[in-house]
Parts: structure tokens; sequence; C-alpha cells
């Protein structure tokens, strides 16, 4: 049975009286999706959000669903018996500030995406959610402990499932206890090399792997003596790792940083934990424990600081304290576990997701179908490729590739079928479709994913499966539509409608539009707080932008390279109208060949040779704006400046001031049709980006300048923001710190030459910005950005002056 969160918003209605006066409150189900899934005797928590006032929303009700969803009014409800309100902190509600910062809630869907009215709990969420309404002196007692005994407590409740769930540590463990025996190490032979292939994960890669196992790189002789210097020399581990890494002497080629962290927590996990990306993300961005990092420490020299940290935290103490021993692993091995654990339940706690709503999928059930009888009888779905195992153990696309290249024995890069089994491990969700096809236009299933991403060691095929509820079954041809070739596909919605009605099956996800009838994305709202965790900006910078773009309609936003302008414009866009809304926006580049036909108006040839007057791209925009007066609409013009732009613009020059809008304004055009007049509409802004280091460029006319206000963008790396972004993408805090500090001595340097360059050549924040997944060795992920981006650039800034950058570059590193 599932169990629910229902939102109000005191700034639309005023829930407290609504809650207080009525013992049964009809509420609004907003998320079409969950029409068909909430029954009566399902159990509710009243969400109020913070409205007017800051900080005062949270739990306030409990009570439980009465009806069925019906119609009223253009609108589902549903009905809801309130067993008890509270209604104030005094009241002992459970506040919304509390409860995000508490491991057991944090992950909810209400912190992820706020705007919405119903929010579905899973099953561990309701629990301890019902379990603080009954006991909300509980709340606080956990609010009083530190950081790190509010996630042992709550991985106390997971832990034995999740040492069955992490079986193979044993594996591991026995493994590493006999490799560094004296008589073994003393005996290594190639082959006892090449095994720690299966045993360190930083070699789960085909590349890292082939390069420092494919063949041998040194002497044998080498290899046994590095590493028995590793295990058994008699200086402190600390020199012992440098010396591993950079001695000609112990450094073994494709055996790096990561891979030495890895053989030392393995090698004695009775003294260190392990240092990899997951362990410091947890102890440095989830657990807030703060190694004492200074600039220019060794790989080593931080790997000791992260040990201190957790000594001077008394990890070790408090695991043991409150979770207890679980297995008869050495306890770094569990501590590590702890800390993988925190970094998979907890490293992408993002605010301010935007929910698409439910995504349809289309699979192949293997040649002729043959899986379809399977996926019907045991009311799942799943997908092949047995050879790469659990997926779980891939944590991107070029992972899963690069196994199935080595697997396969490929000489291509198996893109569509890596893509494929990364979608159905970490992309559907629960409440998404799924269509099974038969061929590229045939259907035979239709069905609700229950479940996520399971691996059922007991099936030697097809081990990699999700739970499906089957809601058609049949064959139906399907003359409209053509399913992609590929295994597994997210299917666009307006396909996904078309396929229903063949069916039958009337199912909406999105409300219906008043004037075409058919089924819409309703635009997500965006509000300040989105910006303001995308941008990089402070909010006073934000308010006085809009209020320019209010008064003014035309913005440039001008900076340095990589500050993201052309981001920041789109979203102040989405800002100002309240909504992310991409129809309202249109997008294009100036260039130095732009031209008024192209944006304006002129005569082009058609396909028989003949020039036919055609409308150009603000034409036809300012046409599109006409027809709706009550919507605002917005042109974003990049790199403005690269084009001619009194050619470009005409005799609208005049037009796009904001005291000359609309109809009375209208003129005749160059290219016109009779007696046709134009004119620019009031719900028209303009938005252009500006690169200030570009030097080929003429300064802009005074014309247009007068015409536009100039908006500075500067770099972000000191905001809060920039940073939590990168946390967010599975940086440490410590690395975070690195790249701040290093950017920060670059762009000093930049300031300081006045003559060449200055404040408008500084490097943006938006190099330093990944988007899709996460980071997964930030070390080479930042090397590559400084060798592939940022070192040309400062190149081109000093062509003259070699010696100069690679000073700088080395202070980077």
């Amino acid at each position: 049975m599932p169990n629910w969160v229902f939102q109000g918003n005191p700034k639309h209605f005023d829930v407290d009286t609504y809650i207080r006066a009525n013992k049964i409150v009809e509420w609004s189900i907003r998320q079409k999706n969950f029409v068909d899934e909430i029954k009566p005797a399902d159990k509710v928590f009243i969400w109020r959000s913070d409205g007017e006032e800051r900080e005062s929303g949270g739990v306030i009700a409990f009570g439980e669903i009465v009806s069925d969803p019906f119609e009223y009014d253009d609108d589902v409800k549903v009905k809801v018996k309130i067993e008890e309100f509270r209604l104030y902190q005094e009241e002992r509600m459970l506040p919304r500030v509390q409860l995000r910062d508490l491991p057991q809630t944090m992950n909810m869907q209400i912190f992820r995406m706020r705007q919405h009215t119903n929010y579905r709990l899973k099953d561990n969420e309701f629990e301890s959610l019902l379990e603080l309404w009954e006991e909300p002196e509980r709340l606080t007692t956990y609010m009083e402990l530190p950081k790190i005994d509010r996630f042992l407590y709550v991985f106390k409740n997971e832990a034995k499932q999740w040492f069955q769930d992490h079986d193979y540590l044993w594996e591991s463990y026995n493994f590493y206890e006999r490799f560094k025996k004296r008589e073994h190490i003393d005996a290594l032979e190639w082959k006892d090399i090449q095994e720690l292939g299966d045993h360190v994960n930083a070699f789960r890669m085909a590349l890292a792997r082939k390069r420092a196992l494919g063949y041998m790189n040194a002497s044998i002789n080498k290899y046994r003596a590095s590493f028995y210097y590793l295990i058994y020399g008699q200086d402190s581990i600390e020199y012992r790792m440098n010396q591993f890494l950079t001695n000609d002497s112990y450094n073994l080629f494709g055996f790096g940083a990561s891979v030495l962290s890895e053989l030392v927590g393995n090698l004695f996990p009775e003294e260190y934990c392990f240092y990899n990306q997951r362990d410091k993300v947890a102890v440095e961005n989830i657990l807030e424990l703060q190694p004492d990092y200074t600039r220019g420490d060794t790989f080593a020299g931080k790997f000791m600081k992260f040990q201190k940290s957790l000594q001077d935290n008394r990890v070790k103490e408090k695991y043991l304290e409150i979770v207890g021993k679980q297995t008869d692993l050495p306890i770094y091995y569990e501590i590590d576990q702890f800390f993988s654990y925190l970094y998979e339940q907890f490293a992408s706690n993002e605010e301010n997701d935007v929910e698409e709503g439910p995504q349809y999928w289309v699979l192949g059930a293997g040649e002729q179908s043959f899986m379809w009888e399977d996926f019907l009888r045991n009311e799942q779905i799943s997908i092949g490729w047995s050879e790469l195992g659990d997926l779980k153990q891939y944590s991107s696309k070029r992972e899963i590739a690069e196994k199935l290249r080595e697997v396969k024995g490929l000489g291509h890069n198996p893109n569509n079928d890596a893509l494929a089994n990364y979608q159905f491990t970490y992309e559907m969700e629960i409440g998404d479709y799924v269509f099974i096809k038969k061929g590229n236009s045939k259907l035979v299933g239709y069905g609700k994913i229950l479940s996520d991403y399971q691996f059922d060691e007991s099936r030697e095929k097809h081990a990699s499966i999700r739970k499906v509820e089957w809601l058609s079954t049949g064959e139906w041809e399907l003359k409209d539509v053509k399913f992609p070739t590929k295994t597994l596909t997210d299917f666009p919605l307006e396909g996904a409608e078309k396929v229903l009605t063949v069916i039958g099956d009337k199912r909406v996800t999105y409300p219906e539009a008043k004037d075409t009838g058919s089924l819409v994305k309703e635009a997500a709202a965006y509000t300040s707080e989105n910006i303001l965790a995308e941008v990089f900006m402070d909010g006073d910078k934000v308010q006085d932008i809009l209020e320019t773009l209010d008064y003014k309609q035309n913005i440039i936003l001008q900076g340095p390279p990589g500050v993201g302008k052309t981001f920041v414009a789109k979203r102040l866009a989405y800002l100002h109208m309240g909504k992310k809304d991409e129809s309202k926006i249109e997008m294009l580049q100036f260039h130095q060949s732009y031209s008024y036909e192209e944006f304006i108006r002129g005569y082009k040839p058609d396909r028989e040779g003949r020039f036919t007057l055609k409308d150009g791209i603000f034409y036809s925009f300012c046409q599109k704006a006409i027809e709706s007066p009550e919507e605002n609409f917005y042109m974003v013009i990049d790199e403005i400046n690269r084009g001619n732009l009194s050619k470009i613009f005409g005799e609208l020059m005049m037009l796009i001031e904001s005291d000359k809008r609309g109809k009375k304004f209208s003129v005749k055009l160059a290219y016109s049709d009779g007696e046709e007049s134009f004119y620019i509409p009031k719900n028209i802004y303009l938005i252009g980006t500006m690169n200030t280091a570009d030097r080929s460029l003429a300064l802009v006319d005074y014309a247009l300048r007068r015409r536009f206000s100039f908006v500075d963008v500067e770099t972000g790396f000191e905001t809060g923001a920039f940073q939590n972004h990168l946390r967010k993408k599975g940086v440490s805090q410590g690395f975070v710190d690195k790249i701040v500090t290093a950017m920060n001595d670059v762009n000093e340097e930049i300031v300081r030459d006045e003559a060449n360059l200055g404040k408008g050549y500084e490097i943006g924040h938006s190099y330093f910005c990944p988007t899709g997944e996460k980071v997964e060795d930030e070390q080479k992920w930042y090397d590559r950005i400084i060798r592939l981006e940022v070192a040309p650039l400062l190149r081109e800034y000093w062509f003259d002056e070699e010696e100069k950058v690679n000073e700088l570059l080395g202070r980077i590193k």
C-alpha cells in the first residue's frame, strides 16, 4: 500500500484554517500519474510549505484517504480524513528545516521537487516520518547528535543487508591476505600481478587495466621489489607511498594514486581506510569532516591527513559503539563500506530538481520476442548482456562500453548497447511506463514499472530485471508510429500518446490543453531559489537584473569566457516568466555574415529557383508574441556583438526601445507585402550576451549601446552555489578548495596584466561545471580541463611569455 505527502502552500490558500476547521479535507491531485494509484486507506502526511514565512513549513497533520479520486471543476481531488494536526512548533509539528537535515528523511522527493502537490513516500521514509510523528521528541534527540552519529544510526538499520549484498568483500580480503605474505612477494610472477586487476576497482576500466596489466612494463624483479618495499619497508607509510609513486626504483607504470590508495587500504585494513573518490565525498561532503589539507600536499600527505581526520573525529570508535561489528572483516573494510553507503544514498541529495513526469520506454524482448513469455509470466522486464554481470558495479556509460569492448573483443565503441544498460539501471524509475515491441511497428505489451533495478543471480541470462505491472497485453499493429531499432530507448510523449490511443488506454500524465485538446507538458514553476542554485550569483544581483529587464526590456550580459553568460540568460528568462517554458524562448547566435534578411525579412530562393518573400526569425517570433499578448517571450542572442548590428536590425533599431513598442509605432519594412506594417510587441524581451575577452571585435556601436543595459557577469568560484554544484557532482570538499584556490591565482595574474588583459579576460567557473554523470576521478577530470581548456587559453593570452605560462600551470597542478 503506497503512502503519501500532500503539500499545501499558504500563499495560495489558508492551509492552517482549512485543516483546523475540517475533519475531512479535499486535496487536489496535481501529479496526474498518481490518479490511478491513490486509494482509500492510504496514509497521508499534510505538508505546509514555507509560504510567506521562512522556515515555517513541514508536516502539520496526519490522516487517511477515505475516497477514490474524483473530478471537480476541471480538477481531480481526493478526500482525506485528518486524524491529528499540529500547526506550530510548540505543538510539535515536524519542521521542514530539521527533516531536511535528518538522514532518514532528507532524500524525500519533496526536498528535490518542491513545487509539486503530491509525493509518494518510500516505505522506509513513511516509517521514519510516522515514528517522528508519534514520538516527536525523537526529532529533537536526533538533531542534537553530531552529524556522523545521525548517519551511523541510519546505517545501523541497513548494515546487515548491506554486507550480505556485498559478500565479494571476503574474496578480496582473502586475496590480499595471501598476496602480502613475504614468501608470496618474493616469488611473484607476472600472472600474480595481473590477478590484481580483479581486486582493484581502479582497474575495472578496460583502458586502465590494459595499460597497467596488459603486458609487463618492467622486470619481474622490479615488481617484487616495489611491492616488498610498500608492504615491508622500514620508512613511514607516507614516505613509502611517495616513493612508490615518484621514485623510478619503485614506480610501476599504470599504478597511480587511485590504485595505490586501494592497495594500502587492502594491505593494511586494520590501520588505514581507503582514500578513493567515494570515501572522500562521504567524509568531506556528507559528514563534513575536513582534513587539514594545505597547498602543496603530496597525495601521500593528503592520504595521511584523511586518516588523521578519521582518528580525530573518532570514526572507528563511533562506528563500533553505534553500528557494532557486522562481519569478521577488518574494521576499515566495514568503515569503507559505510562511506560507500553514504555516497550511494546521499551524495546526490539535490534540491530543486525538476520532475518531468513519468517517462515512457520502448523495450525489445530479444530476437523474435523470445523473452516476452518470461516477461509476462514473471511480471517483470529484463535486459541481456549477461557477460556484464551486475550492472550496479558500473557507474557510467563509458565503463559499460569499455567492459563490452573487452569481453566481446570489439573494434568499435558499443555506445547504443552501453546506453541501453545504463538507462535500464539508472534512468528508468518506479512509475515509468514501458512498451514491449516486436519489430519496429508491432506492440505486444504495455506496463508500469514497479521496482528499482535488481540483479537476480539465479538467472543464467537476462539477470538484470525490474518488476512490472502489465496494464495491456495482446498484439497491435502500429501504422503511424515506428519504434526505434535499439533494444531500449526513452520514447517521446507525443509518440506514447499515439500508441496509447491504438491500444485504447486513455491514461494521461499531463493536464489537457484547453486550446488544442492535446496532451501537453505543464511548464514547471521557476523561482528565485531555482536560479540561485544554478547561476552562482547572489540574490541582490539577480533582483537588480530582473528590474533592469522590466524597465529596459533589452539587456546584454557581458563577461569573460566561461562565466556561463548564455546559461544565465536562459535562466533569467525562466525566472522573469516564472516558469520553465521553452516555447517562449528563441535562441540564436549572431556572426559576421548574419543579415537583415535572416533576422527580419527578405527575398530567398525557393525550390524552383524563384525568389519569394520569407519571414526571418525575429519577425516570426514577434508574430508569435502578438498572438499571445498575455504571455512574455524572450529572444536570447548569443555573441550579439559579432554581428553588424546596424545592418541586422535596420529600421527596427528604433523599435527595440522599450517606449517604442506596440502597434502605434508600426513601420513599413524594407521588404513588405503591399501596405503591410510591422511593430515589436510589448511582451518581447531581448537578452544578448557578449564576450569581453574577444579582441577581434570592435566596440558595440553607440546606437545599440543606448538601447540596451549592460550587466557584468563575473566568475563564481567563491560562491557557495558553485562549490555546492561540484559537491553534488561527486567532487570532494578538499578538491573543491583546490580548484577555487588555483583559479583565483590564475585570475589574479590575468587581472594584474592591465596592459594586455585585465578583468574582462578572467577564466570563468563554467570550465569546471560538469554536466550529466558524476565525476568519478576528480584528479583526472581536473588535469584534463587544465591541459585541454585552460592551458591553451593561457598560452593564447601570453603567446610570447611561455615561461610565465609554464610557471603558472605548475602552480595549479
